[in-house]
């Protein structure tokens, strides 16, 4: 089910078995063949060792999935609630995820991958990743996911293993007995309601994850790019300074979008930051010319305005990489009081599109679990 990027991308091996490459003569490793939309891109690569980083633009991942229908944020959750073997125990979890995808991007590369939130114990531990809780844009991402049933099989195994050693006899039992009614649901069940919810990069050494839910409701498939305008408005954690991060995806002939944040003048640091990106590539403003953002801070607070929008471009861009355009806005505030912040950021809206169009989107605050629609203002001014 989740072996789709865009139109077509899959890869074939001769082989189900995931190895590591120390145990193993190279000879001995199954050869895999990758294609893109029909199209091989690569021939003779050897198994999926982990971690392993193809010159294909894909790397192995680890698959993990829950099982109490409980959806978390993309930040890590305790192992302890998932299924699937860690990156250090040789494990039938390992797929392929694509590592040249329009990722959102969470802490710079200069951070600490081990550092841990005091106030919620959350690693964040993260580098890049894509988030979505309908579990539909993060199966652009994954290239070939791992069989829910073989996932289930190690834990079966594990857990068989422990039991034999007298280790937890009690509560590992009553794991297996949860673990075996879930294979009995079946592999055509399992694996067309695993919610893949998120692909994330988190840190050198522990690679990619991608972690998935077991929920009572078919997963449907991507129906392929979404023609809309997404806008995503977050305030980000950081240790000395107050950010406001926006990203707009633009994906349809819209010829212009504005938005407003309606911070106070006082709580605005004059300088804002934004970065063009098409898929995997990031622009300068001075580098890109296909769009122009500007940005005016005033008594109205922050407004963004994206215009000279191209359709042909964005249909371009859709066709070949199955994303539009994005634009992401850094927006910084004075002050220490977060709270007060967040009171005014949760109010921003969408002040006019161009053209009429689906807008999509939502307004997050990392410092609590509100999660607002983003408004969208009719050219009345009402909502």
């Amino acid at each position: 089910m989740l072996t789709l990027l865009a139109a077509a991308i899959f890869a074939s091996c001769t082989n189900n078995e995931y190895m590591e490459v120390k145990d193993l003569n190279e000879k001995d490793l199954p050869e895999t063949r990758v294609f893109v939309q029909g199209q091989m891109i690569g021939e003779g690569t050897k198994g999926l060792a982990w971690p392993y980083t193809s010159p294909e633009g894909w790397e192995t991942a680890r698959f993990s999935i829950r099982a109490d229908g409980y959806l978390p944020g993309y930040i890590d959750q305790s192992s302890a609630l998932y299924y699937g073997r860690p990156a250090n125990k040789d494990g039938k979890n390992r797929g392929k995820v694509l590592t040249a995808y329009p990722y959102g991007h969470y802490n710079d590369r200069d951070f600490d991958y081990t550092k841990v939130d005091k106030k919620t114990g959350n690693n964040i531990g993260l580098f890049r990743y894509v988030y979505d809780p309908q579990g539909l844009m993060t199966q652009y991402a994954i290239l070939e996911a791992p069989k829910v049933e073989d996932i289930l099989a190690d834990e079966v195994d594990d857990l068989n293993a422990k039991i034999a050693a007298n280790k937890d006899v009690a509560k590992n039992t009553a794991i297996l007995a949860d673990v075996n009614a879930l294979i009995d649901l079946g592999s055509e069940y399992l694996n067309s309601h695993v919610l893949w919810y998120v692909v994330k990069e988190v840190g050198m050494a522990r690679g990619w994850h991608v972690n998935g839910v077991i929920v009572d409701y078919e997963v449907p498939e991507p129906d392929g790019t979404p023609n809309d305008i997404e806008i995503d408005i977050h305030q980000q954690e950081h240790i000395d300074w107050n950010e406001i991060k926006t990203s707009v995806h633009v994906r349809t002939d819209a010829e212009f979008v504005k938005i407003n944040i309606p911070l106070s003048k006082e709580d605005i640091i004059e300088q804002d930051d934004f970065d063009i990106r098409v898929y995997q590539t990031y622009f300068k403003d001075t580098e890109y010319s296909d769009v122009t953002v500007e940005i005016t801070h005033d008594d109205n607070g922050i407004t963004i305005l994206i215009k000279d929008i191209d359709p042909a471009l964005i249909e371009s861009y859709k066709g070949t990489f199955g994303d539009g355009l994005t634009v992401e806005i850094h927006s910084y505030c004075k002050g220490i009081d977060q709270d007060a912040i967040w009171a005014k950021v949760k109010n921003s809206t969408v002040l006019e599109i161009g053209k009429p169009c689906t807008v999509d989107g939502q307004i997050t605050n990392y410092f609590n679990d509100e999660k607002l629609p983003i408004k969208v203002l009719k050219p009345d001014g009402k909502k």
